[in-house]
Parts: C-alpha cells; sequence; structure tokens
C-alpha cells in the first residue's frame, strides 16, 4: 500500500494538463491554418511568393521550440515505472534547445517592420497578415513557455522555476536583437558557435541591445506573468 501510494506521488503525471494541452494545440492550429490560408491567397492574387515563404518559416521556426517540449514532456510522462527522463543531464539539454530556439517565437513581431515597404494597395491586407502571424508565434512561445514551467516546478521548487522562466523571456528579448540586428539564426549555436559566442560579448557595445532586450523582454515577461494567471487560473 505505502509502495503503491510512494509510485503515484512521484508519477510524472501531475506534470500535464492533457485537456489543456489539447485546447491550446488545436488554438494555435487554427490560427496558424488561418494565416496559411491568407498568405497563399495573397500569392495567388498577386503572384509574389516572398510574403508566403518568409512568414510561413519564420512560424515553423516560432513552433519548433514548442515542439521541443512537447516532445519532452510526453517522454517525461511515457511511464511511472521507468521515467524517459531520468537522466539530469539530458533533461538540462532538451530544455537549452529550446531555450535556444524559444526567441523565434517572439521575433514575428518584429517583421511588422516590413509594413513600411508594402504597396498601398496591399497594405491593410498584409498588415492583418503579419499581425496574425505575430499573434501566433507569440502565443505559442508563451505556451512553450507554460510546459516548460510545469515540467521544473515540482524538480526545483517554485520560486526558482519563475526565476528561470522569467529569465527566459528576456533572454528572447536579446536573442530577437541578435536576429534583427545581428542576423544570427538560433543553429548558428551549433554551426558557428565561437563567431556567435564574440558577437554576444560584444553587444554590449551596442545600446541598442541593452535598449531592445529591456524593452521586448520586460514586455514579454508581463505578457507570460498574465498568460500564466489566465491559463493556470482558468477554472476559478
Amino acid at each position: 500500500m505505502n509502495q503503491a501510494l510512494t509510485s503515484s506521488y512521484h508519477s510524472p503525471l501531475p506534470f500535464t494538463r492533457n485537456s489543456q494541452s489539447g485546447k491550446g494545440l488545436r488554438a494555435l492550429t487554427l490560427l496558424t491554418l488561418t494565416g496559411l490560408t491568407l498568405v497563399t491567397a495573397r500569392g495567388l492574387l498577386t503572384g509574389n511568393w516572398w510574403f508566403f515563404i518568409m512568414l510561413n518559416w519564420n512560424l515553423a521556426l516560432a513552433w519548433f521550440p514548442l515542439g521541443v517540449v512537447l516532445v519532452l514532456r510526453d517522454l517525461r510522462t511515457s511511464t511511472a515505472e521507468r521515467p524517459a527522463f531520468s537522466s539530469k543531464w539530458l533533461l538540462v539539454s532538451a530544455l537549452l534547445v529550446w531555450l535556444a530556439f524559444l526567441p523565434n517565437a517572439p521575433y514575428i513581431i518584429t517583421d511588422l517592420y516590413h509594413i513600411k515597404s508594402i504597396e498601398q494597395s496591399l497594405l491593410w491586407f498584409d498588415t492583418m497578415a503579419i499581425f496574425l502571424y505575430a499573434l501566433t508565434g507569440l502565443l505559442t512561445g508563451l505556451y512553450s513557455t507554460l510546459i516548460a514551467h510545469r515540467m521544473l516546478r515540482p524538480l526545483v521548487g517554485n520560486w526558482r522555476t519563475w526565476v528561470l522562466m522569467l529569465s527566459s523571456q528576456i533572454l528572447s528579448g536579446f536573442g530577437i536583437y541578435l536576429g534583427r540586428v545581428g542576423r544570427w539564426n538560433s543553429w548558428d549555436v551549433l554551426t558557428n558557435p565561437s563567431s556567435l559566442t564574440l558577437a554576444v560579448a560584444r553587444a554590449y557595445q551596442d545600446h541598442l541591445s541593452v535598449k531592445l532586450t529591456l524593452a521586448y523582454g520586460f514586455v514579454l515577461v508581463v505578457m507570460y506573468v498574465a498568460f500564466y494567471w489566465y491559463v493556470e487560473h482558468e477554472s476559478e
């Protein structure tokens, strides 16, 4: 009896909320398909597929960190008797991959910059399309952060998890700077680590890096807190 209670207590099942996960994924899929419909229609009507390629590539990168934490969560909860992630280094490695790609989710907000180059006849259509993709990317990033939050909370404690999650949002702000201004990509962590490290070390010399990191980081922190409060207390 005691062994059964102990097994139940340590079961990773409380880390997940499958019904809410299903609703979240369905909502994000609907937003993604709607955006895809808009940019496909634009391509067919104008013959210009640049918008289609740019936005869908950026959104695919935004979905990647969500995919990482979903796989991580499912592997962790695959069996109560023999957890798939009993190795801490493997768990940490997967979360580092998630963190490296996380800035791609809110990065799409900066694509609104392209509005200034859009011809007048397509301005309102393209504004809505970019906004929809930016919203989808932002929500995808917030949702992936929430899943990581739920996984880490039982392992490292409540306040430490909050520190890690809020820090991830500030680092996302810095990642947006590296992507938009420095034109670095997430995979440069593996393909060009020395040059990327040098660029990060020199970033403090650019005042824009501090301004952009603080501005985007602050907003992402506030949005994640609001998102967390809403989702976690929805049933109340």
